[in-house]
This record gives C-alpha cells, structure tokens and sequence, in this order.
C-alpha cells in the first residue's frame, strides 16, 4: 500500500514539474521608441534696402530685394528701347530707313548697386547702349558694283523700243544665287504679241545671206548683247553664247549675243560665292545700261 501511494506521489510531482517547464513564458511588452522633439525651422530674415534709400528719383528704402527687382522692371518698360537696324528691300537691295541705338536697364547690375548702397544714398539706373550690329553705310558699302555695260539704241523705231523695254523688265532686279545658271530666254520668256510684243527688224540668216526682215519681239538682243558685256566685265562665266549673222553696229564686231526663245540663247554662270542681281537702265539718250550687282552681306 505504501508502495501505491509513494508511486503516485512521484507521478503527480513530474507532472507538476513538467507542466511548469512546458508553460509558455509571455515576452516582455516592448518599451515604445522615443520620438525626437520637432526642431523649428530657422527664421532667416529677408535681405532689405537700407532706409531712405532712393533709385534715380524714387524711395526704395526698407524694400525686399523682390519688391526692388520689381520696381526697377517697372522703370525699365519706360525706359528700355529697341535697337534698329539698317534695312534691306530684298527686291532692289537697297537700303531703306535710318539705324538707331537702342538702351536697356541693367536690372541685376541696378539692384546690386541699390542693395549695397547706405542710408540715405542715391542710386542711378544702370543703362546699356545697344548699338546696331552694322551700319546703313556698312550695309551699302557690301552692295558692290562688279560689271556694267552701256549700249546705244541707233535704231529708236518706237516698237523696238518698246521691245526694250518690255524684255528689260522682265530681267531688272533678277538675282543669281552663287552656282546658279542665268538663261535669257527663261528669264525674258517667249516674246509673243499677247505679251505685249511688237513687230521690229531683226537679222535674220537665210540661204542667201543674213537679211533685215520683220519679227515679234525685234530689238530685244540688244538687251542680250548689252548683258554680256556687263558679265564680261564682272569676269562670270559664259556657259552659251551665239553671234549674230552680221555686224550689228551698236558694239564692236565679235561681241555681241544674239537669242531666239527655243533656239538660240545667252547663258552665263555665278561663279562667286554672293548672289548676283541685274539691273537694267534706259534713258531718254537712247542708251541702253545693264549693271551686275554682287550682295556680300
């Protein structure tokens, strides 16, 4: 009996024993984190002009460098002026209008000087000169006259005149870019009587010889011939050339150039590195004029 019990006994203490070595143990509650104290952000006082401080006439004293900047933009629309410059007609190259300096306030420049003056200082605008970046002269002087050539009307039948004329307006102003090929034919176009052509002589090459005879748009090689010359003179090269059958009396013999739209035309090249422009003249002398003008702008 004493046996049973002392068994039990010993049974009830393992169990015991290991109830307790079993028991989940609870973790400590965790310690909250300390959180940083907030730090207040640094008061930085703004920058001011100094007291009774004036910029030209006005008080600035005791203004943010932002108020000042805008106070001097304020001036500056009433003061600020636009340069100009020379223009060019692009049609005729000349030059057209006067050059003017133009000014600008200096607003950072302006605000330094008023943000380090003194107290009761004055400050003056900085202002700029602008000045136009080339001259009307300059401009001019870079229009350059590189040939020129004059011919006298010996036959003034008012048609061939008109002839002149008409094909002379076609080719004034025309302008030849560096490398481009200058046809008369394709500038004057065809002389038809639609276009305002007349009937005049012309010398026409026939089984028998070369003839004076009658023909729409008579009188316009002495344009063509007038323009040759003057691209001699420039030293351009002639890419297409063709003498009349006879001695045409209004230049020396071998100098002429004679056309006939889809035959026979006068061709010459821009062999410079400007653009080239014709002009015709014709006056009241009977003289007919052709100048080449070489634009180094």
């Amino acid at each position: 009996m004493r046996k049973v019990i002392s068994l039990s006994s010993g049974i009830i203490f393992c169990l015991l024993v290991f109830a307790s070595c079993s028991s989940p143990q609870q973790a400590p509650a965790p310690t909250p984190m300390e959180q940083p104290m907030p730090v207040a952000p640094l008061q930085v006082e703004e920058k001011r002009v100094k007291n009774n401080v004036r910029l030209e006439k006005t008080e600035v004293g005791g203004l943010t460098e932002a108020q000042l900047v805008s106070r001097i933009q304020g001036m500056a629309r009433e003061i600020d002026k636009e340069v100009v410059e020379p223009k060019v007609d692009e049609k005729q190259w000349t030059v057209t209008g006067t050059t003017g300096t133009g000014k600008k306030v200096d607003v950072d420049t302006t605000k330094q000087a008023v943000m380090n003056a003194k107290e009761g200082e004055t400050v003056k605008l900085t202002i700029k000169e602008i000045k136009p970046r080339v001259t009307a002269e300059q401009v001019k002087a870079n229009i350059v006259e590189i040939g020129s050539y004059t011919t006298t009307i010996l036959d003034k039948d008012p048609d061939r005149v008109k002839n002149i004329q008409l094909a002379s307006e076609k080719m004034n102003t025309k302008k030849i870019g560096p490398g481009e090929v200058f046809s008369f034919n394709a500038v004057v176009g065809q002389r038809t009587e639609a276009k305002g052509y007349e009937e005049a002589p012309i010398i026409k090459q026939t089984k028998d010889g070369p003839k004076k005879e009658e023909d729409t748009g008579g009188g316009i090689c002495q344009l063509s011939t007038t323009l040759y010359n003057a691209a001699q003179k420039a030293g351009l090269e002639i890419v297409e050339r063709h003498l009349h059958s006879k001695d045409i009396g209004y230049v020396p013999k071998g100098q002429d150039a004679t056309v006939s739209y889809g035959t026979v035309d006068f061709k010459f090249k821009n062999n410079r590195n400007h653009p080239i422009m014709t002009r015709t003249y014709m006056d009241k002398n009977n003289t007919l004029t052709v100048k080449i003008f070489e634009n180094r702008n």
